[in-house]
């Protein structure tokens, strides 16, 4: 089910189904659209985000051009986007690194979010805790008994430390009172994956698209859903915050614009943002998918944001005055 989200914090959103109706300001737009991805080619957040934009198109009646600009995790090509004229031609698309890892670590000079203007949200996805299929641990439950008898001994995954799933990872090891083994693998979910699926790592904490294939496929399983609510995708699958921990992680993807943009122009992309969603076409690609399709205006997505940032620096903060990351 595609839904739209609303409310001011990173849970306990409510759901509902978005509104239609693309309305032109003032002739808006009369011209193509340029999207900055700033993830390389062919990679999932590309292939998601002009899928989307390809939909976009039929809406706003041009074309949207998607520019690849990469480096810095995804840091130059929002900072172009960011140093671009705020005239609604152009937008970008930004994920939790851009948000989050850039900003903090200071990846690139002089880079600051103040500096974007959001659109709309495209996608979340929950974190999850997946294993192998031939995991001993049946259950959430099984693997906390597990990690508290061997403390230190069991091992979860993520794609990077101080990162997008690292992250999720040591709020549920610490709610849960257990000590684990955090094992990045900077190259990405994929190399994560095979490390699971092979016995190398004995839990992954990964994003349900990530992972949902190998479930499919009868390779993994999840333990536990980081969310508010359980996933259309795996209902039997219960959260963390029904097994008592108060843990709830996602990543996403958003559009945004320079800062400054005209309200009317914001106003315009969000109509044919929404009405992509009521598009059947689409509903049934992100339903094969499991894009994790999930719309919200601008000023949710800007709240969203906000709080998933705090929420983030808190954590990362006290992960550096442990001295376990360097900032």
């Amino acid at each position: 089910m595609i839904t739209r989200r609303t409310g001011l914090a990173v849970a306990g959103f409510l759901l509902t189904l978005p509104m239609a109706g693309a309305v032109s300001a003032q002739g808006y737009p009369e011209n193509d659209i340029t999207h900055i991805m700033p993830w390389s080619a062919g990679g999932g957040t590309d292939t998601v985000m002009r899928t989307f934009m390809n939909f976009a198109e039929q809406q706003l009646g041009v074309g949207i051009n998607t520019q690849n600009v990469t480096g810095a995790q995804s840091g130059v090509g929002t900072m172009r986007l960011m140093r671009s004229r705020a005239d609604g031609y152009t937008i970008g698309s930004l994920t939790w690194d851009s948000v989050i890892t850039v900003p903090y670590y200071n990846l690139v000079p002089g880079y600051d979010t103040s500096d974007l203007t959001y659109i709309s949200s495209v996608t979340i996805h929950p974190t999850v805790l997946a294993v192998a299929a031939d995991s001993p641990f049946q259950t959430l439950g099984d693997f906390v008994a597990a990690a508290a008898e061997a403390p230190g001994e069991l091992s979860i995954s993520n794609v990077g430390l101080g990162g997008v799933w690292h992250l999720p990872a040591l709020d549920f090891a610490a709610a849960a009172g257990i000590e684990v083994n955090h094992v990045p693998y900077p190259d990405g979910s994929g190399p994560q994956r095979e490390a699971l699926l092979s016995g190398e790592t004995d839990a992954a904490s990964v994003n349900l698209a990530a992972v949902f294939p190998a479930v499919q496929a009868g390779q993994a399983r999840v333990l536990g859903v980081m969310d508010s609510e359980r996933s259309d995708f795996l209902p039997d699958v219960p959260t963390l915050l029904e097994e008592g921990y108060d843990v709830v992680w996602g990543s996403f993807r958003v559009v945004a614009a320079p800062a400054g943009i005209e309200a009317e122009q914001v106003e315009t992309l969000e109509s044919a943002f929404a009405a992509v969603f009521e598009m059947e076409e689409f509903q049934q690609r992100a339903e094969e998918t499991a894009m994790g399709a999930v719309y919200m205006n601008s000023e949710e997505t800007t709240a969203y944001i906000e709080a998933s940032q705090a929420k983030a620096f808190a954590l990362i903060d006290s992960l550096v005055e442990q001295g376990i990351l360097e900032r």
